[in-house]
């Protein structure tokens, strides 16, 4: 290990966090996408050959089932050859060094539950995997972002989290990434088979990442600005407006004062102080670029989510990855927009 560093978080306040030693991890092959997908079609395939040679023979359908076995073989020994997990920690921690960032993924990890389970001879034990303690803190704290959402978001798994400062305020931000596989070559819309960043395939990647900036400025309120879905339309949309048409229809904004109650009209004129013009234009900008966008600001935190697609050659976990920085810096113009007005 590299030793503890401590950081500001915006989930605890303060943690120390101890980057990997990533000397003593296997470094893997790279196995394009292709390849994968091929084997586990043939996989699967093959399980059907099994079943269907069990229906229409009597005998044990040796051929089918001797092929199954070479394809798993093949699919899982693939997998061991690829070593993804051990790659990405590589990635991962040379991104942080490189930038003086501290990166874990052990408090996300999902954990091992024992659990009581009825059957038909009595109750067994058995076991199961379930959410860190840090991942349910994480969705606590901002649920508006991490909870699956009709209209907005699809909910969060995050297998990894960054801690660092700004390089250009040094005020310190906290990210948390997480990433799953998704096929659309069988998609009827073709907009499933391209990404926002030139990317064109059936095979893709859907990430997650949340992230949190100080500000450095208090504001003494929690606004949420989500998307806007088809259960807030018409008579049901009757959330605060600004006067952008445009971001009206964009997002939808809630908002109540963290301290001491006040006045309806005050909470009003103090969140539209909050969302200026300038804001609300970074705000849009990141709403186009990305699938699904969200922020809540409380009070000084800046809390966000980008959640959208990689498809085809931009589908290379690496690619992610390279992102992270990328995204992070599109949404800090959110922050210094906040900062500049919020007095």
């Amino acid at each position: 290990m590299s030793g503890k560093r401590s950081h500001w978080d915006p989930i605890s306040g303060t943690i120390a966090v101890e980057t990997p030693d990533t000397s003593t991890i296997r470094q893997g092959i790279a196995i394009p996408p292709v390849v994968n997908r091929i084997l586990l079609g043939a996989a699967l395939l093959s399980i059907f050959w099994v079943m269907v040679e069990g229906f229409v023979t009597d005998a044990f359908p040796f051929v089918p089932v001797a092929v199954t076995t070479v394809v798993w073989g093949l699919f899982f020994g693939a997998a061991q050859l690829e070593n993804e997990d051990g790659r990405k920690i590589i990635r991962r921690v040379r991104l942080a060094k490189g930038k003086g960032w501290s990166y874990t993924g052990e408090l996300m990890a999902r954990v091992r539950e024992f659990a009581s389970v009825s059957k038909s001879d009595g109750v067994d034990r058995a076991t199961r995997l379930v959410k860190s303690e840090r991942a349910l803190a994480v969705e606590a704290r901002v649920p508006e972002l991490t909870f699956t959402r009709i209209g907005a978001f699809s909910g969060a798994l995050f297998d990894g989290e960054f801690w660092g400062e700004s390089s250009h305020d040094r005020l310190p931000f906290w990210l948390a990434i997480g990433a799953m596989n998704m096929e659309s070559g069988l998609a009827f819309n073709s907009g499933l088979r391209r990404d926002a960043f030139g990317g064109k395939g059936g095979y893709g990647q859907f990430f997650s990442l949340l992230g949190a900036y100080r500000i450095d400025r208090k504001t003494g309120i929690r606004t949420v600005v989500m998307p806007e879905n088809l259960f807030s339309k018409g008579p049901l949309d009757r959330d605060l407006k600004t006067e952008s048409i445009e971001f009206n229809r964009a997002f939808r904004i809630s908002s109540r004062y963290k301290g001491e109650a006040r006045a309806a009209a005050d909470l009003t004129l103090d969140t539209l102080r909050v969302l200026t013009p300038a804001t609300q234009d970074v705000m849009l900008a990141m709403h186009k670029r990305y699938h699904n966008t969200g922020f809540v600001l409380d009070d000084d935190i800046l809390f966000f989510m980008a959640q959208d697609k990689l498809v085809g050659a931009n589908a290379a976990p690496d690619r992610i990855d390279a992102l992270i920085v990328e995204i992070a810096e599109d949404f800090e113009r959110a922050k210094f927009s906040l900062k500049r007005y919020v007095e």
